[in-house]
């Protein structure tokens, strides 16, 4: 049999991880597929490795739906943890505004906390707004005193400004 390839490997450790690989009396179809088109390339590769090619790409389709399964799985699970999380982020921040606006009423600046170990420390930090379109031409304006240089050093920011490329999957409901 010819050496697996790196998608092979993957899926290979997506099945372990998700429990799916188990003893051959809890094999799904879609398993039984993929162990049959594993026993095709074993047999072909003996005979021909044209042929050990194609299957390899053949059994990268059979897998390519399992795959997409447990991805879409993965991204369902992940969307509603992320929505746990969100609702728990309001709650918390509701409560850090009330001990916020109780350590300021009463001039507190640390509280040791017995159950931890630790300590809440009351901090007040200054950080700068954010340099929008809108921001950086009042400024520019101001400091050029003229809202067409101001435009003109704008637009020449706009063209020579670097971009990442990001690449992605985006699964879009029906």
């Amino acid at each position: 049999m010819s050496a697996p390839s790196q998608t092979q490997i993957e899926f290979a450790k997506q099945v372990a991880l998700r429990g799916l690989a188990g003893d051959a009396a809890s094999v799904s179809p879609s398993e039984a597929a993929v162990n049959t088109i594993h026993d095709a390339v074993a047999a072909a590769s003996a005979n021909s490795p044209a042929a050990a090619a194609v299957l390899t790409e053949a059994q990268e389709m059979a897998q390519l739906k399992q795959v997409i399964v447990s991805w879409r799985e993965l991204e369902t699970e992940c969307s509603v943890l992320s929505a746990q999380i969100r609702e728990k982020k309001k709650r918390q921040k509701a409560l850090e505004e009330i001990i916020l606006r109780i350590m300021k009423k009463h001039n507190i600046g640390a509280l040791d906390l017995k159950g931890s170990g630790g300590r809440l420390l009351y901090r007040r930090q200054t950080t700068k707004g954010p340099l929008n379109i809108k921001t950086l031409t009042g400024l520019l304006t101001t400091h050029l005193k003229s809202e067409g240089a101001a435009t003109d050093a704008l637009k020449f920011i706009s063209e020579h400004r670097g971009a990442k490329v990001r690449e992605s999957l985006l699964y879009e409901k029906d």
